[in-house]
């Protein structure tokens, strides 16, 4: 498992240490991936919030995308990544 966000490389240190992240976090910080998944809002320079849960050979399982102020809960993407992983593989 793996993060991704527009924030700084600087940011993301920080905010895993504070949160003790088991997982890398990586910077989106050229917007390239936000971009090529249809979440960056040109007019405001920002993205949206949003989540995807992709499998072990690259098939996109889960999405949520919302407006930077939509409450995320993620209790639905711990059921999701759940049952992702249960699935059979190849």
């Amino acid at each position: 498992m793996l993060a991704i966000s527009a924030d700084s490389p600087h940011s993301h240190r920080e905010y895993a240490k504070r949160l003790g992240a088991p997982f890398p976090l990586l910077s989106d910080i050229h917007r390239t991936v936000c971009k090529q998944y249809g979440v960056w809002e040109e007019a405001r320079n920002v993205p949206y919030r949003s989540s995807f849960v992709i499998d072990a050979e690259g098939t996109l399982r889960w999405g949520q995308v919302g407006d930077r102020h939509m409450v995320r809960d993620g209790t639905e993407l711990l059921r999701v990544l759940d049952q992702v992983k249960a699935l059979p593989r190849g």
